[in-house]
């Protein structure tokens, strides 16, 4: 199941009010939304699939995967032969990494259903001890699967490229990206909405005037 998340106006207001360079941008870009997946198991399945592959080979690739391998059937999954899942467009680390997802929720190592009343470094605990399952695939499922607020992902390309694109920075170090997550608290979840956008500029995003 979809679900929409959208920039609420009163949190546009809030980041503008911490960021000038940020409000200029929000003002020129207005209200964003994005699509997130409902359930956490099949949102960290859908995350483990999206992995270094284009968007449009990813939604393919899901397609095939999920009318074979239905997520209410994870026992399906978990007998899959990996050629059976490498047929579906996968790579064999990849159909390694979905299968111990699978096992994690037959086994009970993770109560995906229950992941939505942790906090942040809770379901980190969870999910990271899977194997295959890094941080990026934990802070993706936070965002569009459980709807937390706080997160900014510095292994995300695209986040650290919009920050390139805002703030005039070559390289964007881990102390500045810090320093902007503090800045952002507690809605990191939208800034990154706002800094995605910027990622597909092809230049520099002008400073505000005076």
């Amino acid at each position: 199941m979809i679900q929409t998340l959208k920039v609420p106006q009163s949190v546009m207001e809030y980041l503008s009010k911490k960021d000038p360079i940020l409000a200029a941008f929000i003002q020129q870009t207005g209200s964003l939304e994005r699509a997130g997946t409902v359930d956490p198991y099949e949102s960290t399945l859908e995350c483990i699939i999206a992995q270094q592959v284009s968007t449009k080979a990813a939604q393919s690739i899901s397609n095939r995967f999920f009318e074979k391998y239905p997520i209410d059937q994870p026992e399906r999954l978990l007998e899959a032969s990996l050629e059976d899942l490498r047929a579906c467009g996968l790579s064999g680390s990849k159909a390694q990494y979905l299968k111990n997802i699978a096992h994690s929720k037959l086994s009970g190592q993770v109560h995906y259903e229950n992941l939505i009343h942790l906090s942040t470094q809770d379901v980190m605990a969870q999910l990271l001890p899977i194997k295959g399952v890094g941080r990026w695939t934990v802070e993706m499922v936070l965002i569009f699967s459980l709807l937390k607020q706080d997160v900014m992902s510095y292994d995300d390309l695209a986040i650290r490229r919009g920050i390139q694109r805002l703030y005039h920075k070559r390289v964007v170090k881990p102390d500045f990206f810090n320093k902007l997550v503090k800045r952002y608290a507690p809605y990191q979840t939208y800034a990154s909405f706002y800094l995605w956008a910027a990622s597909a500029a092809k230049e520099n995003i002008p400073f505000p005037k005076d």
